[in-house]
């Protein structure tokens, strides 16, 4: 098990928070039995520091950061799909934040996949751009037509892709590997899962719900 630190995962139980659970990912939509939410607080011997150790996952947004996000995302969530135009305007509104999106494909093949050809695109710094891409499909991502139509679209060297999800293939799964065992470590129920500063929020919100977190963060107030 994964430990050097010890870390209180508080769950904000004022919020509405949804998420995408893998037993139901393949039927889940905004109104259906697929949503999980976690009440109450969950104690994991998953440290924050031990979440940061990712060599191969690229951090997006400030250097400099006093707020560090971590998101579980899997891109055929519809919930990840929800919350990436709000992370995009936190990065843009708060320059003192910083992401770290950790791939955790539970929707089957389509989606590690998608998470593969996601990292083996930041090995020529595209990491972002595909993230995006992918995000932003209007369409569930069903296979490797897909996957590629979209990462081309992106600004993808596709020789290059394909060189790299062979020569790093076993970097990248093991970081899908660990994002997993985390994942599980932490007992969250689907993605989207979020860790601002060592703080677990297990689904999304929106911007001015998610910008009220990490004011009360700053400040050193407790979240529930």
């Amino acid at each position: 098990m994964l430990t050097t630190h010890h870390m209180v995962a508080t769950v904000l139980g004022a919020l509405t928070l949804a998420a995408c659970n893998p037993a139901g990912a393949e039927n889940s939509t905004t109104e259906s039995a697929g949503t999980a939410t976690q009440d109450g607080a969950l104690v994991t011997s998953v440290g924050f520091a031990d979440l940061l150790r990712t060599p191969a996952a690229p951090f997006i947004g400030a250097e400099k950061a006093d707020v560090t996000i971590i998101g579980f995302m899997d891109y055929n969530c519809p919930y990840c799909r929800q919350m990436n135009p709000e992370l995009a305007a936190l990065l843009e509104a708060d320059p003192k934040v910083r992401i770290l999106y950790k791939d955790w494909p539970i929707f089957g093949e389509p989606s590690t996949a998608a998470a593969r050809t996601a990292l083996a695109a930041g090995y020529q710094g595209k990491y972002e751009a595909v993230h995006n891409a992918f995000m932003r499909s209007a369409n569930r991502i069903a296979g490797e037509d897909d996957i590629r139509t979209l990462a081309e679209s992106a600004g993808v060297d596709m020789t290059r892709l394909d060189r790299d999800l062979q020569t790093h293939r076993a970097e990248i799964d093991a970081v899908l590997d660990r994002n997993k065992r985390e994942a599980s470590a932490l007992a969250l129920q689907g993605t989207p899962a979020f860790i601002i500063n060592g703080n677990l929020i297990p689904g999304g919100m929106p911007l001015a719900q998610l910008q009220a977190v990490i004011a009360r963060i700053r400040a050193g107030e407790p979240l529930r």
